[in-house]
């Protein structure tokens, strides 16, 4: 029993020490089937991977799933900009992804001038916010999972104050999962205890930037095995994810035109 997938790892396309193909090695030295390289997205001021720079992503992808057997999944960290529940991409840019996930992040642009007051910087610098906040946070986040076909929620509530739990219900009712962050354990142990509860499905990922940690599960391993949260409710654990996106779909299924003879498993 064991792990099958790492979705949420970075390399030199933002502030990761290794290249997409040093990751899937390391992913295919701990087992993994799968893997998705998620670089921060286009609009952090610091870290982002840039436009251009997609097609390449894709074609690294491509040549380290033919490397090593493990599917590569081409991705981003997309940012969670702007209370109307949007993430920094066009719909070009989705197109060109195999898997689509969205967080909220510092040091990022929002979608207009106002959001960037209203939105990014209260939340960065609100260290006790107040329930008006907190609601307009969660309906944003709400809106971002019916705007989007969200495979994942990136460490839910880091440096943002929602109601998790209604966020976490409304995910699963729309197949998207809830992360555990390796890097980041951003929800509570009530928050999960009371997500578990609901039925939440969860993903568990490293948060890697570094190759040696692609893989490294073992803090979600932790938190499972404490508050006994059933492994039928893990989405990458002896089983791969049924991600929510036809991006994903459309990846496997290119991928598995691809397999030769042998049938090996993407």
């Amino acid at each position: 029993m064991a792990f099958w997938g790492d979705y949420h790892t970075h390399t030199t396309y933002s502030h990761g020490k290794g290249s997409v193909a040093d990751n899937a090695r390391a992913a295919a030295a701990r087992g993994l089937k799968q893997i998705a390289i998620t670089d921060h997205g286009l609009k952090h001021a610091i870290f982002s991977i840039k436009r251009r720079q997609l097609p390449k992503l894709r074609r690294d992808c491509a040549a380290a799933t033919a490397e090593t057997g493990v599917l590569v999944l081409a991705g981003i960290e997309n940012n969670f900009n702007s209370f109307r529940g949007t993430l920094d991409l066009k719909q070009c840019d989705i197109d060109m992804l195999d898997i689509i996930q969205g967080g909220f992040h510092k040091a990022v642009f929002a979608d207009s001038f106002a959001q960037q007051f209203s939105f990014q910087l209260k939340n960065w610098l609100t260290r006790k916010p107040k329930a008006k906040l907190i609601a307009a946070n969660t309906d944003a986040y709400l809106k971002l999972i019916d705007n989007y076909e969200l495979d994942f929620i990136g460490h839910l509530n880091r440096d943002i104050t929602a109601d998790a739990v209604e966020v976490a219900r409304y995910a699963k009712s729309k197949g998207t999962y809830i992360e555990i962050n390796c890097k980041h354990l951003s929800l509570s142990d009530a928050e999960l205890e009371k997500m578990t509860a609901d039925g939440v499905e969860f993903i568990c990922n490293s948060d890697a930037h570094s190759p040696e940690r692609v893989g490294d599960l073992k803090n979600a391993l932790d938190v499972i095995e404490r508050l006994h949260i059933p492994y039928a409710q893990i989405a990458n654990w002896d089983k791969l994810p049924n991600f929510r996106s036809g991006n994903y779909a459309r990846a496997v299924d290119r991928a598995r035109t691809n397999v030769g003879e042998d049938g090996a498993d993407v």
